[in-house]
């Protein structure tokens, strides 16, 4: 069973993608998110949160004070119905988050959008100087996850992508547009 594309960490040469102020003769060429095995993080505590009414709900309609229940069979309603709200808004939170923090890679530029669309820096492959992929732990390296450095001689100085699937590659896409744009005007 394969992911939709819409739900993929790493995207080449996506179909019917584009971005505000994307120039006509502009592809974009590589569609890049936080890797799968990075949001388990979020889905565990999310999953947890589920679990935890389990327990708590008949606990807390048992305790009693001299013979009387403290808390009301409307009440545990309530507190649960809250519960299961927050923890839909935390997963919902941290799926935005994850799906609205891309990198963009198109013939001309590396957009970088962060915080939900909030925080978005681009630069042109011309401004670029280095491109390095890291890869921090033995784990990194068997599921194939890591990071990408962009120095750029722009205003921002450097672009940093963690958790990241085929870092290696994200690299070598970026260098050889970077060669390809220079081999092209002749730079």
């Amino acid at each position: 069973m394969s992911t939709p594309s819409l739900l993929k960490s790493f995207i080449k040469n996506p179909r019917n993608t584009s971005y505000q102020g994307r120039d006509e003769d502009e592809n974009v060429i590589l569609v890049v998110r936080k890797s799968l095995i990075a949001i388990y993080g979020w889905v565990f505590t999310f999953i947890l949160f589920l679990i935890i009414p389990l327990f708590l709900v008949p606990m807390l309609s048992d305790l009693e004070f001299e013979g009387l229940k403290l808390l009301g069979t409307g009440f545990i309603y309530c507190l649960t119905a809250f519960w299961y709200l927050f923890s839909l808004g935390f997963a919902f939170q941290s799926f935005l988050n994850w799906y609205f923090e891309v990198l963009l890679v198109t013939n001309k530029k590396v957009i970088d959008i962060d915080h939900a669309c909030t925080n978005i820096s681009e630069t042109t492959l011309r401004n670029i100087q280095d491109v390095t992929s890291k890869m921090h732990s033995n784990w990194e390296h068997v599921l194939n996850i890591g990071s990408v450095h962009i120095q750029t001689a722009a205003e921002r100085e450097e672009f940093e992508f963690d958790s990241i699937d085929n870092p290696s590659f994200v690299r070598d896409a970026i260098s050889d547009l970077i060669a390809e744009q220079k081999d092209h005007h002749g730079v």
